[in-house]
């Protein structure tokens, strides 16, 4: 899947403590809005690109995006783009070991990018891309975005990827944030439910800013 993080910075502007490998991790969002999600004994959470196993398997993301997609039409991230402060990368690890990965981007206040969704090919078939992709629209409502885009390829490969978008409730779309419509690009976009976000988001007595996505079903 071509479409990996939203960086925790990206998000709020409260006191921020630095994470391991050097990101900027906000202490609300530690808490709250990037806390950890257990699914079945499989754990997601925000991770550093540039850690070895990530390093790695993005680099598979990258050589199968290349091969299915001509290059200047390929929009794949490597470590560097990850680390844009407008976005964070989650991993999802069953007992350490890596299984997937994807990313959300802030584009604006309302509108967010999924990006680098990919799972590990010895892990496909067991839901890890339905877990990630949940993950990422459970963080997208928590943080106030009401509309969450992505792009991916055109090609048989990238069916797989294509079905679990339509059956989360993403639409085909127009081209957005810059990209231009080509042969070899879809574009998918999917209006988050505020009346949902709320509930699965907040918790009594949390502030609007602190609200909580971790309740919800991520399976």
């Amino acid at each position: 899947m071509r479409t990996a993080g939203v960086a925790p910075a990206a998000f709020m502007q409260q006191e921020r403590l630095p994470a391991p490998g050097g990101r900027w991790v906000n202490s609300a969002e530690t808490q709250a809005g990037y806390r950890a999600a257990m699914i079945a004994g499989q754990r997601i959470a925000v991770e550093d690109p540039r850690d070895p196993d990530v390093r790695g398997l993005l680099e598979r993301h990258l050589a199968f995006a290349l091969a299915q997609t001509p290059p200047e039409h390929s929009f794949a991230l490597d470590v560097d783009g990850l680390l844009d402060p407008a976005i964070t990368l989650f991993s999802l690890r069953q007992h350490g070991r890596l299984l997937g990965i994807g990313a959300i981007k802030r584009l604006s206040p309302r509108h967010a990018e999924i990006k680098s969704m990919h799972t590990a090919e010895a892990a496909r078939g067991r839901g890890i891309g339905r877990a990630m992709l949940t993950h990422l629209l459970e963080v997208a409502r928590a943080h106030g975005f009401r509309t969450v885009s992505l792009e991916t390829g055109t090609t048989a490969a990238f069916a797989p990827a294509r079905a679990l978008y339509h059956s989360a409730g993403f639409l085909s779309s127009d081209p957005f944030g810059g990209y231009q419509a080509t042969k070899d690009n879809l574009f998918m976009t999917i209006e988050l439910d505020p009346a949902q976000a709320a509930t699965c988001d907040r918790h009594p007595g949390d502030r609007p800013q602190h609200n909580r996505h971790h309740g919800c079903s991520t399976t």
